[in-house]
């Protein structure tokens, strides 16, 4: 009764007209639940549904006896994007639309010119069908699985391809097609780089993490690692987080996740990544000509970004390793409007020690305390790591996206040595953690808005605790505390279609503590502290101009004020690429930056000598803001499949010190302050296929520090100086299987030699050669993986995955790095720390992705 009721009140808002018998109903944008009842009256029907499924829907319709059942199910399709299936004689169920349902298409392919294209190819791929296109360019066609690729081919054409939940429309849908002469030059600066799915445009390297291929020695896409395969990238110590671009130091690099910075990058003492691939959706590398949004660091910039588009079904994965295990889950919580991401992924090395493990455990804890024999009972090693990400996507409506992200990740060791009398504790703590809120919101197609802010900590909290019959006799501490937070309001205007403009404002806040302290039941001794804060104002603007058929430039400007130092940077940044023909071009770019945090290396306390680097700010004294000019000429050209690229490059760096250089000084123990000039030359070679490409790099770097009152004035060659890079992978694929092979070789990096040791006094006294006037021995590597991509059951959205890899194949003993010193108590010891490569370390992983 209460049915029919409202079928009567809602008749009286509609238009009803009657000639003879025959009823006609005219409905005009009215929700669907209000609908339902009066076409349940109108053909005797039943529709059985969930309200979620239809409560944001609106109609648009004319019902009258000339539309049939079929008909009226077809519109009802298009206008909701349901699915509705007739399970019986007066029967309708509606449901949510997925792989399995299929849907009828058609369209109109044009030229530009608006005029019809006869006998063109359409293929769809999810049931490998074709048709072609009549006189008027039209084509249809039934049983189409929803959400599937449609492609669409033509001689002289640019290929389009479509998704067939875009046909959901009440017309056929008009496709336009570009002449491929127009258009041809796209593919000179969007190219395949190293493997599928990492592509480099103008200065930018762009890895997408869910097409990426196997890369050699991986079974999973670790970030850092991946980037480390590209020229002009070392890392003279075999770690993940280590990356040393164009000759700088890992800590000049910029590493953002979703707008965060980070302040440590590394599990297991940066042997591997502390981002989790299978999160990451996209990843942007710049070595040079980088955009005046970027501030704060002056190498490299990582922009890791999550997903970031309203997940339309529950997906994710989970997987584990001979190290660790994940999980990762999309969670749709309002259809089109929110979902949510998040993650978690936990080492399992505290409870089950692998043969992987203890490989990489051999190449940490070298020349440490962990690895040293002595003669106590009982010895026991804990360490684990863990991290997790959460990201909560919302979209209000078209033109606002709400994004709120969080990261997390923490090592924690725990090693203690005891016996009867006396017991030996290290523990080491570091964590970093991330928070980020960003409002974006477009007013038209030309001009939008961003609003975001960020909070950022890093805690390094090492403490080396002895004890005497349970009772603490001393406690050595180290503590390293960053925190960072910030906004930005940025803007984006398409003056073109060939130009555009951006700019923005950015405010951070650095507070950085670090602390050297000797403490006993009876004093506390303070070795070294520092506490302070710096506010840093911020503004920028950027104009390019992109016309592909020609010419590229990027020109843009930033300021840097930073607050409590009373000083100010301006930074230019260009870069220009110049579209010779449609396999040549070439590019320049010219930039300045600054930095006001760095890290300094510690030798105060290093009693395990692991993590000891602590980050610190710049002053008007010991430690003054970094800065450095780069410029770049650099040209590629592809054709037949092959790729060449080359890239020659001149950096100076300013101000830097014999601490944040990461150059312990074997002169004296005062603070010199001092330049780097780097000069080097990229070169990278790659030929495809048909299942096999191959590629190699070559990189030539040149590194000369000089510092006041430091070897006569004159320059010697940089720590992390190594000269020459060889980088050579190949790739094949066979049906399902994925193989990558790749060797590295490289000179060896500088060192400073003893050439003699004075013993006659109570203190041991080292006579030093010239500085870094040695190289070690070359290194080389040879790393192999395999992946193997299968299905079980007919679920399409259900695949598993499983990967093996080989890191040192033929296991060669690399030294990586050979420092003499002295220890620091009174009767003083000489130390050789010669620090080896990583032996031959194999790993297994499996994965399900659903």
């Amino acid at each position: 009764m209460i049915r029919l009721l409202c079928v009567c009140i809602f008749l009286c808002s509609i238009s009803v007209s009657s000639q003879e018998e025959a009823k006609v109903i005219t409905i005009n944008n009215r929700p669907l639940p209000e609908i339902i009842p009066i076409i349940e009256e109108f053909y005797s029907l039943k529709f059985s549904y969930i309200d979620t499924f239809i409560k944001d829907k609106n109609i648009s319709i004319i019902l009258n006896p000339q539309l049939s059942l079929q008909d009226l199910i077809k519109k009802l399709q298009q206008q909701t994007k349901l699915q509705f299936k007739i399970t019986g004689k007066n029967f309708v169920t509606i449901s949510v639309l997925n792989k399995r349902d299929t849907i009828s298409v058609c369209g109109y392919i044009l030229d530009e010119e608006q005029k019809p294209l006869k006998d063109i190819g359409v293929f769809f791929k999810a049931n490998r069908s074709n048709v072609t296109t009549d006189n008027k360019g039209y084509f249809e066609s039934n049983q189409v699985p929803y959400n599937s690729v449609i492609l669409i081919s033509a001689p002289g054409f640019r290929q389009r391809v479509l998704n067939s939940k875009s046909f959901l429309t009440d017309e056929c849908i008009k496709i336009y097609l570009t002449n491929a002469h127009e258009e041809i030059l796209d593919e000179v600066f969007i190219q395949e780089y190293l493997a599928k799915g990492i592509t480099q445009n103008k200065e930018v390297i762009h890895i997408d993490l869910n097409n990426v291929e196997i890369l050699p020695g991986r079974t999973e896409p670790d970030i850092l690692q991946t980037i480390q395969l590209t020229p002009g990238v070392n890392n003279p110590f075999e770690t993940a987080s280590g990356l040393f671009v164009r000759g700088s130091s890992p800590n000049q690099n910029l590493v953002l996740w979703n707008g965060i910075k980070t302040y440590h990058q590394g599990h297991l003492f940066g042997m591997l990544s502390a981002f989790n691939p299978y999160v990451a959706k996209e990843v942007n590398f710049s070595k040079s000509g980088v955009s005046a949004k970027y501030g704060d660091r002056i190498a490299g910039v990582v922009d890791i970004k999550s997903e970031n588009q309203i997940a339309e079904r529950f997906s994710g994965g989970a997987g584990f390793n001979m190290i660790n295990a994940d999980i990762v889950a999309h969670i749709p919580i309002i259809r089109d409007k929110v979902s949510l991401q998040v993650s978690g992924r936990r080492s399992y090395t505290d409870v089950l020690e692998t043969f992987t493990y203890k490989q990489l455990s051999d190449r940490v804890f070298q020349n440490t305390k962990i690895a040293e024999t002595v003669a106590l009972n009982n010895e026991n090693n804990d360490f684990f790591y863990i991290d997790y990400n959460a990201n909560l996507i919302l979209q209000p409506s078209d033109g606002d996206k709400i994004e709120i992200n969080t990261i997390y990740s923490k090592n924690d060791l725990d090693f203690r040595r005891s016996d009867a009398v006396d017991s030996f504790n290290d523990d080491l703590t570091t964590e970093n953690e991330g928070y980020n809120f960003k409002w974006s919101h477009t007013y038209s197609k030309t001009f939008n808005t961003k609003v975001s802010g960020y909070y950022t900590k890093y805690l390094l909290n090492y403490q080396f605790i002895t004890r005497n019959l349970g009772t603490i006799t001393e406690i050595e501490s180290k503590k390293n505390t960053v925190g960072d937070y910030g906004a930005e309001l940025g803007l984006n205007y398409e003056l073109s279609k060939y130009q555009n403009i951006s700019g923005g404002y950015q405010l951070s806040n650095n507070t950085i503590r670090y602390a050297f302290v000797t403490a006993t039941p009876s004093y506390e001794l303070i070795l070294d502290e520092d506490d302070r804060f710096l506010n840093t104002h911020a503004a920028y603007a950027e104009y390019t101009f992109d016309n592909p058929k020609n010419f590229y430039v990027s020109a843009g400007l930033r300021f840097n004020f930073y607050a409590e130092l009373d000083k100010t940077y301006i930074e230019p940044r260009i870069f220009a690429q110049k579209y010779i023909t449609k396999n040549w071009e070439i590019n320049t770019s010219l930039e300045y930056r600054s930095q006001s945090t760095s890290q300094i290396q510690e030798s105060i306390v290093s009693d395990l000598s692991l993590e000891n680097q602590v980050w610190t700010l710049a002053n008007n004294e010991q430690f003054p803001v970094i800065s450095s000019h780069q410029f770049t000429l650099g040209s590629s050209f592809r054709k037949n499949k092959w790729y060449l690229d080359i890239d020659g490059y001149y950096k100076q760096i300013e101000d830097i010190t014999t601490l944040t250089a990461g150059f312990i000084n074997p002169i004296d123990n005062v603070h010199h302050v001092g330049e780097s000039r780097i000069f080097g030359v990229d070169l990278f070679l790659k030929k495809r296929f048909k299942n096999y490409k191959t590629w190699v790099s070559y990189s030539y770097i040149n590194t000369r520090n000089t510092f006041e009152d430091i070897n006569n004035n004159e320059s010697f060659p940089g720590n992390w100086n190594i000269e020459h890079t060889v980088k050579w992978s190949q790739f094949y694929k066979i049906n399902n299987f994925q193989f990558s092979l790749g060797w590295i070789w490289h000179t060896g990096k500088a060192y400073t030699n003893v050439s003699g040791v004075d013993e006659s006094g109570e203190i041991i006294i080292l006579e030093f050669d010239e500085i870094n006037s040695n190289n070690l021995p070359e290194y080389h590597r040879l790393d192999f993986s395999a992946i193997y991509d299968f299905k079980i059951g007919y679920n399409p959205n259900i695949k598993y995955r499983i990967g093996l890899s080989v890191l040192n194949l033929y296991n060669k003993k690399n030294l990586l790095n050979r420092e003499f010193r002295t220890t620091n108590s009174l009767n003083n010891q000489l130390i050789n720390s010669d620090i080896l490569s990583l032996g031959i370390t194999p790993n297994i992983s499996f994965r399900i992705f659903w």
